[in-house]
């Protein structure tokens, strides 16, 4: 029998394509809205999907659509113009709508059903009659009315659970758990004023310099006129670019619109939380991985339901529903935390300016070392470039003074990289009640453990790499998988005990800061000595208060932290990051190292940086001690145009993954066969492997790889997309992804 219908489009969180057509029952007609959680059939459970079109009233065949379940009654979780975004993100990416929206979602919007045990009122009656083939029942059951099957099975048979449901004392339905509401307390309580409420604003605008007033003029003009405009604002560290920012989003807000701030790591929201309340005042909001599910779950209702004006988040912010989108920033654009590597490869830069497209927004793009793609498209014209070349304070940029470690006399007696250079220069900034920060990108006591009889090195079962030393309960450690173990008295393959402990990490350098400067105040800041957040911030906040003498620590410390204290900063091994196989190692050494450079100086001119390094004339490293960023980007993009790497090509890189080395070989094989196959005779599209990843296992997975390449990026989506629809990426018990515009190439 046919009938008429009303028709609604539900986007299931699967990686499906979707989305999926079903009928809306008469009592639901007048709550359906975009965005809005519906609980639909799907696949024999009951599945949490979204609404992402309305259609009119419809001649459907009754058997051929089925109809929604339930639509629970909250707030809409998607705003509408989030999902139109999200099919953008996977045409581009070459995924799954699907996925991408389960990775856009906060965590337990997206609940599947659970069968659950339920006493009818026939199974209620025989209860108060004390049946005896009722007595089985446990009490949890009988008190609550309701109990999860699983749960049930686990102090009931199966045959007597069936025989009450062949009585109809039981039911089993399937139920799907809904979102709690989080009541926690935050460490910026600030943050839940509502727009409208005054909150002291206690900073008043600084005074700008002229590059500054010229910036943020033109920014003025471009959110005064509307529609998409991305820029580039240049300038170096210490220039001022958050004022550029704030300013930015006050015109921004007064305009009736919202603001989007992202950071590339959770430790810099807390500062720049601070600076915002006490600049804007209430109506901020915090989205990151740091806070619980119920929290981020709750900072997504505040955002949807317009209680927050500006949203500071990391990469996942970018999905946020905020419809009213006027301005979006991304600060320190360049720091490759804003790709997310796994089984979803998004990069939330670039998608900033996808969505600063779709909904006719600004978007400001800030670093002192842009990425090359970003500094590439504006030299093209297709971003507007914003230059802040001055400190705020019109000092000079911070005097770097390289030292060759090979040069270094008593190679031998060497303190954990410490060189009688960088020795002096901490004890003259101590003398004068100064602060020094030490940067190692290396966490541990020892960065490997080997036996000198045999030569056997401790490696991480898991993972392709050695084991790093943690002096503290003699614990031998994975950075990778986490996997630990008690460092032995003897080698597991010799049965020697010349263990040796080999490589300087950041433990080490605490450890023999302390014993040449027992009078100062020394720290740590790695993810070993911050597991805990509010570790973190403590730390943070009493080097701010100069409490704290030497802060010594891993890439942690580059983060954008703005402390005026600094007047010495020693880099105790420039190469770290060199001489990996990627094509992007001199350019992430050059950014990490102009950044961690750029954390002294900032209010005077006093600032000293000692630049160690094995390699003083490579040119990431001399460049970076003049802060030559142009000249850097002119000399590596020699090679890069040449060989067809980003900016100058387009990679898509295919990895496959699985615990056994011979499947994931073979499969990879395949793969590679079928794109020669399918590329034939075109010279458009390179493909190089099938080969092994640079870093061959992880995590207890073995990683195989292909990578194509080619100077225009229409013949490589075409070429991956045919292996696609031929099914060359489906493997059982194998991971296969496709990331497309890779960062990380190991």
């Amino acid at each position: 029998m046919d009938e008429h219908t009303q028709i609604i489009e539900v986007a299931v969180p699967l990686p499906l394509e979707g989305p999926f057509s079903y009928r809306v029952p008469e009592e639901f007609i007048g709550r359906l809205e975009i965005g809005r959680r519906v609980l639909v059939p799907f696949r024999n459970k009951i599945r949490a999907g979204f609404i992402v079109g309305i259609g009119g009233s419809e001649l459907i065949p009754s058997c051929e659509m089925k109809y929604v379940w339930d639509i629970p009654d909250e707030d809409p979780y998607l705003s509408p113009g989030l999902w139109p975004f999200i099919r953008w993100i996977a045409n581009y990416y070459l995924l799954f709508p699907g996925l991408v929206l389960k990775t856009a979602l906060p965590p337990g919007s997206d609940r599947k059903s659970k069968p659950w045990a339920i006493i009818t009122p026939e199974g209620r009656q025989r209860l108060k009659e004390l049946a005896d083939e009722i007595r089985f029942l446990p009490d949890k059951l009988i008190k609550s009315g309701s109990m999860l099957r699983s749960e049930l099975l686990a102090v009931v048979s199966k045959e007597k659970l069936d025989e009450a449901v062949e009585h109809d004392w039981i039911r089993i339905e399937e139920r799907i758990a809904r979102p709690r509401i989080s009541l926690r307390k935050k460490n910026l309580p600030e943050l839940l004023n509502p727009i409208g409420t005054s909150s002291s604003c206690s900073e008043a605008p600084h005074q700008l310099t002229l590059h500054q007033q010229a910036a943020a003029s033109t920014l003025s003009e471009a959110i005064e006129a509307g529609g998409f405009q991305p820029f580039l604002l240049f300038g170096v560290t210490g220039s001022g670019k958050t004022e550029v920012y704030l300013l930015a989003i006050q015109e921004t807000l007064a305009k009736g619109k919202r603001a989007l701030v992202l950071v590339p790591e959770i430790v810099l929201t807390p500062q720049l939380a601070r600076r915002f309340l006490m600049r804007l005042g209430g109506g901020i909001a915090l989205f990151h991985s740091g806070l619980t599910p119920a929290q981020r779950l709750d900072e997504w209702r505040r955002i949807i339901q317009g209680k927050v004006n500006v949203v500071i988040a990391a990469r996942s912010g970018i999905f946020v529903p905020i419809d009213d989108l006027g301005l979006i920033v991304v600060d320190e654009e360049h720091d490759p935390s804003y790709k997310q590597e796994d089984s979803c490869p998004y990069n939330a830069r670039d998608m900033a300016l996808a969505r600063g497209k779709l909904q006719g927004a600004c978007v400001i793009l800030g670093s002192a070392t842009p990425s090359f793609e970003t500094f590439l498209n504006a030299q093209r014209g297709k971003i507007r470039r914003l230059d802040l070349p001055y400190r705020h304070h019109a000092g000079a940029m911070p005097t770097v003074e390289l030292v060759d470690l090979k040069l270094s006399k008593d190679q031998e007696k060497k303190r954990a990289f410490l060189t009688p250079r960088l020795i002096e220069a901490i004890e003259l900034a101590i003398s004068r009640k100064e602060q020094v920060v030490l940067f190692l990108n290396r966490r541990g006591f020892d960065t490997f453990a080997q036996c000198r009889s045999c030569g056997h090195v401790f490696r991480c079962p898991n993972c392709d790499i050695s084991l790093t030393h943690h002096k503290a309960g003699r614990e031998l450690r994975c950075h990778i998988c986490g996997f630990s173990r008690s460092a032995p008295p003897l080698c597991p393959e010799c049965s020697n005990s010349k263990i040796f402990f080999g490589g300087v990490g950041t433990q080490k350098v605490e450890e023999e800061l302390t014993l040449l400067f027992p009078e100062a105040r020394i720290e740590r800041l790695d993810r070993d000595s911050t597991r805990k957040r509010e570790d973190l911030e403590d730390i943070l906040d009493r080097f701010r208060k100069k409490e704290i003498d030497i802060l010594t620590g891993t890439q942690m410390i580059v983060k954008g932290h703005d402390f005026p204290g600094i007047s010495v900063v020693g880099v105790l091994c420039g190469d770290m990051s060199l001489h990996f196989p990627d094509f992007r190692a001199a350019e992430r050494t050059f950014q990490m190292l102009t950044q961690v450079a750029g954390r002294t100086g900032r209010e005077t001119d006093s600032g000293r940086v000692i630049l160690q390094t094995f390699d003083p004339e490579h040119e990431a490293i001399r460049l970076a001690a003049s802060h030559a960023y142009e000249d850097f980007f002119e000399r590596d993009s020699i090679v890069r145009r040449e060989l067809l790497y980003p900016p100058f090509g387009h990679l898509v890189l295919v990895r496959i993954e699985g615990n056994v080395e011979k499947r994931v070989e073979a499969k990879a094989l395949r793969i590679g066969r079928a794109a020669r196959i399918l590329k034939g005779e075109s010279k458009d599209v390179m493909i190089l492997g099938p080969a092994p990843s640079p870093r061959r296992k992880a995590e207890g997975r073995f990683r195989w790889q292909v990578l194509f390449k080619c100077a225009q990026r229409d013949p490589v989506r075409k070429l991956v997309k045919g292996l696609m629809a031929e099914g060359h990426f489906k493997g059982h018990g194998l991971k296969i992804i496709v990331d497309v515009d890779p960062i990380d190439l190991m």
